[in-house]
C-alpha cells in the first residue's frame, strides 16, 4: 500500500502581512507604517509593496508622516456605496487577490471571521514579533531611546531632589514644604513634569516601605523616613514613540542593616550582569548570573512564612523600544542569544514582605563586545 505524500505547506513567512488595529494597541503597526494614530486603521505589506489604509480624517496627515516607502491610500476605494457595512479587509484582499494573510496575534477575530467566510486564509503569527527584526534598534532607534532615556534621568533627579530638601517629622514621615510627602503626589507631580517635556508616563512607581516587595504595587500613601523607596520610571515620548525606564531604591535617613545588605547585593548583581552581556550570550546566562550573585550574598529566592514569593522572583531584565516590555529577555526561559542592537534593562532587585524591596535598573545596548550603558546617574541609597 502505498502512501500519498503530503503536499509540503508554504512558509508562513512568505505569505502577505495585514494588521488591522491602532497605533496605541499594536507598537508593530507604528513600527511599520510610521503613522501614529488613536484610531484604528489597515497595514498591508505584499511582495511589491507596503501600504496603510486610512479614514479621510487622517489621510493628508498620514501622507505626510507615514515611513518612506510606504504608500497611503484612502479607504473610501475599498467601500460599496450599496454595502457599507462589508469588510474592508475583505474587499482590499479581493482586489489585490490575495487569498492568504499572515496576521500578529492579537488581530481582531471578527476581521479574521470575515476573511475566513470570504474563502480568504488568515495564519497567527507564530513567532514572538511580527517584526522580528525590531529586536535589533538601528542607530536612528537608539537614539531615540537615548533621548526618552535622559529625560527618565531628570526626572529622577528631581525625585531625588525633593528626598533632600524633605524633611523628617516627629511622627517619622516625610514633609516637602510643610506637608506631608506621599506616592501620590511624587506620581501627580512628576507625571505632570513629563508631559511639560513632551513625554507621557502612567502608573509610576513610588512605593515606601513594605508595599515595595510587590514589583509592581504603584506606592500610595505617606512617605516613611528610614524605610526603601522603590522609584520606577517609565515614559514614552510623545514624538518618537521610544520609552525610558529606569529605577532606583532610595532611604531617605538611615537604613536597617539588613537593607543596606540587601542593597549591596543587588548593586553587585547589576555590574556582574552588565559586566557579562555582549552578542551571544543568552538571557538565561545573563538571568543566572544576577540570581547567583543574590544568593551567595544570603539572599535565596522562594517562598517566605507568609506564603509570598521573596527574593529574585522575576527576570533580569526585557526589551525596551515601541513597547516598555518587549523582546528580547533576560530570563531563565531565554535560551536564545542575544544579538548588537538589542536594548534591554537590567534590574536585578530583591524583596521581602517584613521590610519591602530594592530594585536597581539601567538600559543597555548589547554589543559585539559588550555594552553601551544609557544611563549617567549613580546608585546611591542613603539620601541625607
Amino acid at each position: 500500500m502505498t502512501q500519498k505524500k503530503q503536499k509540503s505547506s508554504p512558509d508562513p513567512k512568505t505569505f502577505p502581512k495585514l494588521i488591522i488595529a491602532s497605533t496605541e494597541e499594536s507598537a508593530d503597526l507604528l513600527y511599520a507604517g510610521g503613522f501614529n494614530a488613536p484610531d484604528e486603521f489597515l497595514y498591508y505589506e505584499t511582495a511589491e509593496e507596503k501600504c496603510i489604509v486610512v479614514s479621510p480624517l487622517e489621510y493628508a496627515r498620514a501622507a505626510g508622516e507615514a515611513n518612506p516607502g510606504v504608500r497611503v491610500i484612502e479607504r473610501s476605494q475599498f467601500i460599496d456605496k450599496e454595502k457599507p457595512g462589508e469588510s474592508i479587509a475583505v474587499r482590499l484582499s479581493l482586489a489585490l487577490g490575495v487569498d492568504h494573510w499572515l496576521v500578529p496575534g492579537r488581530f481582531p477575530l471578527i476581521e479574521a471571521e470575515k476573511l475566513r467566510s470570504a474563502g480568504i486564509e488568515v495564519t497567527c503569527c507564530q513567532a514572538d514579533s511580527f517584526f522580528p527584526e525590531r529586536e535589533r534598534k538601528t542607530a536612528a532607534e537608539v537614539k531615540a531611546i537615548r533621548q526618552s532615556q535622559a529625560a527618565t534621568e531628570e526626572i529622577m533627579r528631581e525625585f531625588r531632589q525633593i528626598l533632600i530638601d524633605s524633611k523628617i517629622n516627629a511622627r517619622g514621615y516625610l514633609e516637602f514644604h510643610g506637608k506631608v510627602l506621599t506616592s501620590d503626589f511624587l506620581r501627580m507631580e512628576l507625571e505632570g513634569n513629563f508631559k511639560r517635556m513632551g513625554y507621557t508616563a502612567s502608573r509610576t512607581i513610588f512605593a515606601p516601605g513594605r508595599q515595595g516587595a510587590e514589583p509592581h504595587n504603584l506606592g500610595s500613601g505617606p512617605i516613611p523616613a528610614d524605610e526603601p523607596i522603590v522609584a520606577d520610571i517609565f515614559p514614552r515620548s510623545d514624538t518618537t514613540g521610544y520609552w525610558g525606564d529606569m529605577t532606583r531604591t532610595y532611604v531617605k535617613g538611615k537604613a536597617s542593616p539588613v537593607v543596606k545588605r540587601a542593597f549591596k547585593a543587588v548593586l553587585k548583581a547589576s555590574e556582574a550582569a552588565k559586566k557579562i552581556l555582549h552578542a551571544g550570550v543568552t538571557g538565561a546566562e545573563a538571568h543566572q548570573t544576577a540570581a547567583d550573585v543574590l544568593t551567595q550574598a544570603g539572599f535565596p529566592t522562594g517562598c517566605g512564612r507568609d506564603g509570598k514569593p521573596c527574593g529574585f522572583f522575576h527576570g533580569l531584565g526585557h526589551g525596551v523600544g515601541l513597547e516598555i516590555h518587549e523582546n528580547p529577555r533576560l530570563s531563565p526561559l531565554n535560551p536564545h542569544p542575544l544579538k548588537s542592537g538589542n536594548v534591554v534593562s537590567v534590574e536585578p532587585g530583591l524583596y521581602y514582605s517584613n521590610w519591602g524591596g530594592i530594585r536597581l535598573e539601567d538600559l543597555v545596548v548589547i554589543t559585539a563586545k559588550g555594552i553601551q550603558c544609557l544611563n549617567t546617574m549613580e546608585m546611591e541609597l542613603e539620601i541625607p
